[in-house]
């Protein structure tokens, strides 16, 4: 699949940075990248094929065709097997406001062996390498209190001891994975390259281009310094638990 959207792409005359950007990644193409390269699933989620299907139907030699854009996500183009594949998604178990007025807020596992890149997409809770592991349900209204927007919302587990004694190994913190912009500084899930870790980011005042220091706060390990733009931010910590 890897490489037949490769194909696709440059078919269409686009190079990975300028795709990216159709799809709403900005400046952060690497993001795109990971699904030309490493992304392990036999489709791409139904979400993103349908925001690819303006940017490359009838473009390239020969024009590329609706069922070739469709295929990617594993499904044709044809009306009762794209409407079929629709419905089905739509009545998947989603996260959100379930019918007793709770919200279904999915945990991912984030460890080192498990996937990488973004938590998950915006449609629906996908993982995207980051198996699902557990499906907790909470009070909308007690969610609320904090948050004025709880629908993309993800619960994760912390790995490693970089974050002691702020956060420890097994603690479970939740994370608005619609706030992807390091403002205001504070602890952050990013993307290091190598996993998905938690670490707190405060912008370099005054750096042009915009730089960010990625601290753990264990003193035992070191603050980094990296241009924004280089930086996968998949959301902000809102919440953990913790016990007594």
């Amino acid at each position: 699949m890897t490489i037949r959207l490769k194909e696709l792409r440059e078919r269409a005359g686009y190079t990975v940075r300028d795709f990216a950007r159709g799809l709403g990644y900005g400046e952060k193409y690497s993001s795109y990248r990971t699904y030309e390269t490493t992304y392990k699933r036999e489709f791409l989620p139904l979400s993103m094929v349908k925001d690819m299907v303006p940017l490359l139907i009838d473009r390239g030699e020969p024009a590329i065709t609706p069922n070739e854009v469709w295929q990617l996500a594993g499904v044709s183009a044809g009306a009762e097997g794209l409407k079929s594949t629709i419905a089905k998604a739509e009545m998947a178990d989603c996260f959100g406001k379930q019918k007793d007025g709770s919200l279904r807020i999915r945990e991912f596992d984030v460890s080192p062996q498990a996937g990488y890149g973004t938590i998950l997409d915006e449609q629906c809770g996908i993982a995207e390498g980051n198996p699902i592991v557990a499906s907790w349900s909470i009070p909308k209204n007690y969610i609320e209190s904090y948050l004025p927007n709880s629908e993309h919302l993800a619960i994760v587990r912390v790995i490693g001891n970089s974050m002691e004694p702020e956060l420890f190994a097994g603690d479970r913190v939740l994370v608005d994975t619609d706030h992807k912009i390091p403002s205001p500084d504070g602890l952050y899930v990013i993307w290091n390259g190598l996993g998905v870790v938690i670490k707190q980011l405060q912008v370099i005042p005054k750096t042009s281009p915009p730089m960010v220091r990625v601290i753990s706060v264990n003193p035992t390990y070191p603050t980094d310094e990296v241009l924004l733009d280089d930086l996968t931010i998949n959301g902000r910590v809102v919440g953990k638990w913790m016990w007594k």
